[in-house]
This record gives structure tokens, sequence and C-alpha cells, in this order.
């Protein structure tokens, strides 16, 4: 009795080391099952970023909650929560509210790190002014960095969130 103790221990262990590793890799497949889906999202222009971050430019952050930039072929929308627009950050943050019928999308390229960089152009603001938002989506997941930009190309403000893809 005493051996086969000694044998089902080290089995036993063995085994469930085999597991984690099996869940470990099924963690790892679906999160770049997400970052392919994303991906292939933003190539085709069909996409929603619910942003659920947003930093102001002196670092602060804030949370968000119905925020999103959305492209769908050539129409493009930026829309930031309402709780945004107190009377002392409304004129800078209307800046960020759109609805473009010429937007576009274009693919900057890969960083050393995997990350994949696009840049959205569009006319937001209540001046219609041109402004662009550089997209990096990270590496091996659907999160995704957004640094909107003036038409002097001077950050205007940053937020982070999830892509998916628009439901055809």
């Amino acid at each position: 009795m005493r051996i086969s103790t000694f044998l089902l221990l080290p089995l036993a262990a063995l085994l469930s080391g085999c597991a984690s590793q099996r869940h470990a890799t099924a963690a790892a497949d679906s999160g770049n099952s997400a970052h392919q889906t994303a991906l292939a999202a933003l190539e085709s222009q069909r996409f929603v970023i619910n942003i659920d971050e947003v930093y102001t430019r002196k670092g602060k952050r804030l949370d968000t909650h119905q925020s999103y930039v959305s492209m769908q072929g050539s129409q493009l929308e930026v829309n930031f929560a309402p709780d945004f627009f107190s009377p002392r950050t409304s004129q800078q943050m209307d800046q960020l509210r759109t609805s473009d019928e010429q937007g576009r999308l274009e693919k900057i390229g890969t960083k050393r790190n995997g990350d994949i960089q696009f840049r959205i152009h569009g006319r937001w603001g209540w001046q219609q002014r041109r402004r662009s938002c550089l997209v990096t989506l990270f590496h091996d997941s659907n999160r995704a960095f957004l640094e909107f930009r003036s038409e002097r190309d001077v950050a205007e403000g940053t937020a982070k969130g999830t892509v998916r893809p628009l439901d055809r």
C-alpha cells in the first residue's frame, strides 16, 4: 500500500501540471483569437472601440461610460459620454464629438513589440476641423490605446478601450 502511494503522488503531480499548462495555453489562444478578431475589424473598417478610460493632457485618469469611436466604411463617429461636459471642459470635449461621412483609416505599421498602429482621419467638432486619432492595438489583445490629435498635430487627449467588430 505504501509503495502505491509513493507511485501515485508523483503521477498526480505530473498530471496536475499538464492540466494547468493546458489551461494556460487555452487562455493564450483565446487572447490571440480576440486580437485577430480586433485586427480584422480594424482592417475592414467595421469596428467600434468602447472607451473605458480617458486621460487628460495632465495625465489625470477619468472613468467613462457610453464613450466610443466607431467606423463603418467611411462613416466615422466619435462620441464621449455626457458626464465629461462640465461648464469648464465642455468646449474642449465638444471638439471630440463627431459624425463624419468622409473618415478614413490607414495602417501605419507594426512596432517592435508587436503592437499594430492605425491612424483615423476625419473632421469633428463644431468647427469641423481636421483631426486624427492614432490607434495602437496591443499585442495579443483586443485592447487599444487612442491618442486624439488636432489639425496642428497637438495631442488633445488619450484613451484606452476594447476593439470589437460591428454587427453585420
